[in-house]
């Protein structure tokens, strides 16, 4: 099932918040009937209150600020297409890792940090796999053979300039079968498309969580998830 997931923080959201906090804030400071200004003792005007909103606000918009610089915001999205006679994936199957291929074109300048982009993927499979008892490398329920469609590195001072610049981008298609049949094809799309310090190796980092989308639209055809509705 596709399944866009929101972004931890979103423009909306922040909005919204700021909002509820200013409207909090002038009826926090407007329902005393004489407010009172702690050093000097005089009563608090609405110039007073004003400034006083305001010097919540800046610091409210520092919070967003430091927040944005420090999380990363994108996609993730999986799905699985069973072929014919095939609706579902047995409870207690298990999977080996066969052939990773990287179609995607992408070649790394000479200048630049690089990895081999069909090892990671697969090495971020394995390991995920593992991570919940399912990866058998012999005798396996089934195999999983991926293509990697699309990748880009992005850049992590794009993103922290304007959000959608500079993202990192994986997406690939898994087939999922035995030696005589295919069962079905995962697709997944992950992205780090905003945020800062945190996002530096998403590069890298992106094999990994492209890998959990697998292994949960793995483990939602089993019946061991339950699959949430768009």
């Amino acid at each position: 099932m596709m399944m866009p997931m929101p972004s931890r923080v979103t423009v909306s959201s922040v909005l919204r918040g700021a909002g509820w906090f200013v409207n909090g804030l002038k009826n926090k400071y407007a329902s005393t009937v004489c407010l009172m200004n702690p050093w000097s003792g005089e009563a608090l005007t609405d110039n007073h209150i004003n400034q006083q909103v305001g010097f919540e606000m800046k610091r409210l918009l520092l919070c967003v600020l430091l927040l944005v610089l420090l999380a990363g915001c994108g996609t993730r999205r999986h799905e699985m297409v069973f072929e014919a006679g095939h609706t579902a994936l047995p409870s207690d199957a298990t999977y080996s890792v066969g052939t990773v291929l990287d179609q995607s074109g992408f070649v790394f300048p000479e200048d630049e940090n690089r990895t081999d982009i069909a090892q990671s993927m697969e090495f971020s499979l394995v390991a995920a796999l593992r991570e919940e008892g399912m990866y058998k490398e012999e005798g396996a329920s089934y195999s999983i053979d991926v293509r990697i469609l699309e990748y880009e590195p992005g850049n992590a001072f794009g993103r922290w300039l304007l959000p959608g610049v500079g993202s990192t981008v994986l997406q690939a298609t898994s087939r999922v079968g035995d030696s005589e049949d295919v069962v079905g094809n995962i697709e997944t799309r992950n992205t780090i498309d905003a945020g800062g310090a945190s996002t530096i190796n998403a590069w890298r980092t992106i094999f990994k969580d492209g890998a959990a989308e697998i292994v949960k639209e793995l483990k939602e055809s089993m019946g061991l998830l339950v699959k949430k509705k768009q």
